[in-house]
């Protein structure tokens, strides 16, 4: 059995599910980051990213006010650059391990998720997974295979070998 306390356990989790993400988008090409599974009205990779951090954002403001926030729409047709993308995953992330440590330590509450604190963790990671997956697919069907180093190495060992870089 770890030493490591639970708490400390998972927010590590997250934060290297995080890097992971991190990790991904630095490896797309830049053409890459308009790229949409075939067949499909959703959205561009670039705009995945920019959901998963505006979902993590949404998530913590509502569970800190009990009151869905409130987003500025982008500019039809307007996706985030890179550096933008880079930012707001670094910014979302950090506010979901903080939240995820003041909720474990008794300071903050889940809202929803039957108050359980590990429960929405685990729905977050799912949600952000369901979206990796479908930006792996829309490059993959443009044509755009990432180094083995972004691809295998960084996506799965990440996890295994606590290596993601």
């Amino acid at each position: 059995m770890s030493k490591i306390p639970v708490a400390d356990q998972l927010i590590n989790a997250w934060n290297r599910h995080n890097e992971i993400n991190l990790l991904l988008l630095g490896g797309i090409p830049d053409a890459g980051l308009q790229a949409v599974p075939l067949n499909s009205r959703g959205r561009t990779v670039a705009r995945q990213f920019d959901h998963m951090s505006q979902v993590r954002l949404g998530w913590v403001h509502y569970h800190t006010t009990g009151k869905r926030p409130r987003r500025t729409p982008r500019e039809k047709g307007s996706d985030p650059t890179r550096a933008e993308l880079k930012s707001a995953l670094a910014e979302s992330g950090e506010a979901v391990a903080n939240f995820l440590a003041d909720a474990m330590s008794g300071e903050a509450k889940v809202r929803l998720f039957g108050g359980e604190t590990v429960r929405w963790l685990a729905y977050l990671i799912s949600h952000e997974s369901h979206h990796r997956g479908q930006i792996m697919l829309a490059l993959k069907q443009a044509g755009m295979k990432l180094p083995e180093k972004v691809a295998i190495q960084g996506l799965w060992g990440g996890w295994i070998f606590g290596k993601s870089k």
